[in-house]
């Protein structure tokens, strides 16, 4: 290959960069999304009960959280740095034992929230107040790669176990690290009149936003953590058609990520975010009241659909008042660790009362809290406009 050639091939362009940013956050969706379908496979393997198990996703979600404090305000260098760290994590967790399965876990997910929140952060740096539709349709990619992990799983539960999946994940990663290092740079902060104001101030304004995507995250790993499971106990499948089955709850998920970016350029954002908050506790209702039937297979759909745009509205509207794009790590970091408690106490519950269909009732629970809380986010935001 000639030097013209060459210089042509790693040229940064913004479509290029574009595409590359896009691909990345779908890998990150494979990747925190695939645990749920391969659960089944890590507890027959290591013998692990429900409240084993729980904890086995605290410690990955839990990473994620402790990996988004890890993210400063050079994010190209980040975002290549954490997909590196993510393919040595990936085959820790292939050739793990049990002693040291739940520290690699906890890796991996440092590994995975280091990229996954420095894209989220990209894009807020660059769009600000402007992020709504923007982030929407960036997390549209994250749900296609969170949609590919369950027919991944289904696909290699056919004649291997969870190892082959995790060797997989880790040469995508390396692909995603030199992608990474080729084609992105980081663009300046922008400089916005509220930055003048002393930082002190936004300690509110993290703390309401941290507490209501606590609270949304959770959800969302408790139903994409559990249902694979839920499904295999509750219908007379095996591991395969469980983990190929939650892919509707995906499905939804994704059809709404992409179906939201273009309605909130004609509708009103928090206007569609009290809508899918109501709809999302009443799809995980039926979810859990109707296991085995035509109408639990429609609420997976609904659920994922209802889910999909409401951390994406939420983030948006951080982003939307903060100060500055890297107090985002703060609101990040804390709502991962919701992502890791809601999980657990989902496990505990069922081991404790015999029954996953209660713990599952975090679900709803959840979304109920949210919808409360949302009539102080309101109010936040008119706070800020009045300022």
């Amino acid at each position: 290959m000639s030097t013209d050639r060459r210089s042509t091939f790693f040229r940064r362009s913004p479509g290029r960069t574009l595409a590359v940013l896009h691909l990345a956050f779908a890998l990150t969706g494979i990747c925190h999304s695939i645990g749920g379908p391969l659960l089944p496979s890590l507890a027959h393997a290591f013998q692990l009960n429900d409240s084993q198990a729980g904890f086995l996703l605290f410690a990955y979600f839990a990473g994620t959280s402790l990996g988004a404090l890890l993210c400063g305000r050079r994010h190209a260098r980040t975002i290549t740095s954490g997909f590196l760290a993510l393919a040595v994590a990936a085959l820790g967790v292939t050739f793990t034992n049990r002693f040291f399965l739940y520290p690699v876990f906890l890796l991996f997910g440092i590994c995975v929230g280091i990229p996954m929140t420095t894209v989220s952060m990209h894009a807020g740096r660059t769009f600000g107040a402007r992020s709504a539709a923007p982030l929407t349709f960036l997390n549209f990619s994250w749900s296609a790669g969170a949609l590919f992990a369950p027919l991944l799983a289904s696909r290699l539960l056919m004649s291997h176990t969870f190892r082959a999946a995790y060797l997989v994940l880790g040469g995508a990663a390396l692909i995603a690290a030199l992608s990474c290092w080729v084609q992105l740079e980081d663009s300046p902060e922008p400089e916005r009149a509220a930055q003048k104001g002393p930082g002190i101030g936004n300690v509110g304004l993290i703390a309401l936003f941290s507490f209501v995507t606590f609270l949304q995250v959770g959800v969302e790993n408790t139903t994409a953590s559990w249902l694979t499971t839920y499904v295999l106990r509750t219908s007379a499948s095996g591991a395969a058609w469980a983990a190929a089955s939650s892919s509707l709850y995906w499905c939804g998920f994704l059809a709404s990520r992409g179906l939201s970016s273009l309605l909130l350029l004609s509708i009103d954002a928090g206007r569609l975010l009290r809508f899918a908050t109501v709809v999302g506790i009443l799809a995980a209702l039926v979810l859990l009241a109707a296991p085995g039937t035509a109408a639990h297979v429609v609420a997976m759909v609904v659920l994922g659909a209802a889910l999909a745009p409401i951390f994406p509205l939420l983030l948006a509207r951080f982003f939307a008042q903060a100060r500055d794009s890297s107090d985002s790590r703060w609101v990040l970091a804390l709502c991962g660790f919701g992502g890791s408690v809601l999980p657990w106490i989902t496990g505990s519950i069922s081991a404790q009362t015999g029954s996953l269909r209660l713990g599952l009732m975090t679900i709803p629970a959840g979304l109920l809290v949210i919808s409360g809380v949302l009539p102080m986010v309101r109010a936040k935001r008119s706070e800020a406009g009045a300022e």
